[in-house]
C-alpha cells in the first residue's frame, strides 16, 4: 500500500487560476457588449481592429504575437474583416512575400467610434476600485504577468 501525502483538497471558488479565467470572462463579456451588437464584430475582429488602429501596417504574424490569439483566429478575423471591407491589404515595399494590414476608412470610422464606449465600459468596471487601488492592480497584473512569462520557460 501507499502511503498518500495529506494535501489541502482543491476549492475551485478559490483557486486564483479559476477566479482570474472566470473575471476575464465576465469583464470579456461586458466589453464585448459595446463592439458585437451594432457593428457585429466578433471578439477576434475587435482585437484586430484595436491592434491596428494603436499600430498601424502590421503583418497577420505581428497580430497574432500581440494579441495572443492562434494563427488561425487571426487569420479567419482579417479574411471576415476585409470582406466587409474594414481592413486592407498592401505589399511590404522591403520585403513582397509579406503583407501589411491598415484599417480602411470605414474600419477607422467604427474604431473611432468604438474606443469612446470600450474606455467607458472599462472606468464603469473600475468604478468599484478607488485610484489606489487601480494602481496597485495595475502593478500585481504586471507582476504577474511577469512571472507567468518566465515560468513558461
Amino acid at each position: 500500500m501507499h502511503k498518500t501525502d495529506k494535501h489541502e483538497p482543491l476549492i475551485l471558488n478559490q483557486f486564483f487560476p479559476y477566479r482570474f479565467a472566470m473575471l476575464q470572462q465576465a469583464i470579456s463579456e461586458n466589453i464585448a457588449s459595446v463592439y458585437t451588437g451594432e457593428f457585429e464584430l466578433s471578439r477576434h475582429e475587435w482585437r484586430v481592429m484595436a491592434i491596428l488602429g494603436e499600430q498601424t501596417g502590421l503583418s497577420a504574424k505581428q497580430i497574432t504575437f500581440l494579441t495572443n490569439l492562434e494563427k488561425m483566429q487571426i487569420s479567419r478575423a482579417i479574411n471576415s474583416m476585409r470582406s466587409n471591407n474594414l481592413i486592407k491589404e498592401t505589399i511590404n515595399a522591403k520585403d513582397k512575400r509579406f503583407t501589411q494590414l491598415y484599417l480602411t476608412d470605414q474600419g477607422k470610422k467604427i474604431y473611432q467610434i468604438l474606443v469612446p464606449r470600450v474606455l467607458k465600459k472599462e472606468q464603469e468596471l473600475l468604478t468599484v476600485l478607488s485610484d489606489d487601488e487601480q494602481k496597485n492592480l495595475n502593478q500585481l497584473l504586471d507582476k504577474l504577468q511577469q512571472k507567468a512569462t518566465l515560468l513558461l520557460k
